[in-house]
């Protein structure tokens, strides 16, 4: 019902046929408020007869000393030319009166008087303000509609830029893992340039349309890290650890990955030896996904994960995405314990 109603309303919008299904309401009203007769046919004809006068000052209005004068906050010089525009109007409707409606003798009389010219007048500037007001709550709309689409294009401009400054850090990392290992010809490069290839076939080709499955997601964060656990070796233990039915859910793609990157690189880059992540994802309820990354620090560390100028581009990007497009649906958490960084998404799906 409301496809066949969108596709009436731009056809009508289209084809301009609303102005004549107006007109042809508004004679309908005046024919029986304004000029009733024993033939309703008559009452017609005689209402159109008068309207067109209307129509014709109504529509200068509306495109032109619209456009002239009022937009332009000529108020007094807008007032002035309308009543001037409605008074040359009342002349041919006073001869259309006085010679082709069929009137009574003292009635006839009574056309040329400054009463007939004040009713007709009033009666002219009744339809041009209902005209009028239709022509004001179009623009508005239209307006309103264009600013809604810049704001769309906006932000979908600004996430673009986001991510584009999210997936070459996270290539230039991928490689740096993958130059290291074939420098020791590791027999584990081929299993990095696989993953490496289905993380890239997903971030070019299937991050680009806004929400993604989050089981793809998912396979993305085990491919990752996965990377990670080759490149560190005995340096780190790292641990994932995924449950929950992540089926039929969406997600905003790449969403999880910064947390992840600056676990590693605040925690097991400052580290030989001992350094330690833990990875945790659930869906703790059917609307509630808890993303939680815990990793170890050198407690003199002069760089913590929890100051802004210090966390990098990666960060800041989170953040942003989260308020655009998780909007009072996500909490974010950033606990330092001196030795320990834990950091807790909430996301509302």
């Amino acid at each position: 019902m409301t496809l066949h109603l969108k596709r009436l309303y731009r056809f009508l919008y289209r084809t301009k046929v609303y102005h004549l299904l107006f007109w042809l309401l508004y004679t309908l009203f005046w024919a029986v408020l304004f000029q009733p007769s024993p033939r309703f046919d008559i009452a017609l004809l005689k209402s159109a007869a008068v309207l067109i006068f209307h129509a014709g000052v109504s529509y200068f209005n509306n495109y032109f000393l619209f456009n002239w004068f009022l937009l332009k906050r000529q108020y007094a010089t807008y007032i002035f030319t309308l009543l001037l525009i409605i008074a040359l109007a009342c002349y041919p409707q006073a001869i259309i009166y006085h010679r082709f409606f069929n009137l009574g003798e003292e009635v006839r009389d009574s056309i040329w008087t400054w009463r007939f010219f004040l009713a007709n007048a009033l009666s002219i500037l009744l339809t041009v303000a209902v005209t009028g007001s239709l022509k004001l709550l179009k623009n508005w709309y239209q307006e309103e509609q264009f600013s809604r689409s810049l704001r769309k294009i906006h932000a979908e401009t600004e996430l673009k830029f986001l991510k584009s400054q999210i997936n070459p850090h996270f290539l230039f990392n991928s490689l740096n893992n993958l130059y290291a290992l074939t420098l020791i010809k590791s027999e584990q490069a081929p299993e990095v340039v696989l993953r490496l290839s289905n993380i890239l076939r997903y971030v070019l080709y299937e991050t680009s349309d806004g929400k993604v499955p989050l089981e793809k997601e998912v396979e993305y964060l085990r491919d990752y890290v996965e990377l990670e656990k080759i490149r560190l070796g005995q340096r780190a233990h790292i641990e994932l650890k995924i449950s929950g039915d992540f089926s039929a859910v969406e997600i905003e793609p790449m969403m999880l990955l910064t947390l992840v990157e600056n676990s590693f690189k605040h925690g097991t880059a400052k580290q030989n030896t001992g350094a330690w992540v833990t990875i945790s994802l659930e869906r703790t309820s059917p609307e509630v996904l808890h993303f939680q990354v815990s990793n170890s620090k050198v407690e003199e560390s002069t760089e913590p994960f929890t100051t802004p100028r210090n966390s990098g581009i990666g960060l800041n990007n989170l953040k942003k995405r989260l308020d655009m497009l998780y909007q009072d649906k996500h909490k974010l958490m950033i606990s330092d314990t001196g030795n320990r960084y834990t950091v807790d998404l909430y996301l509302n799906l």
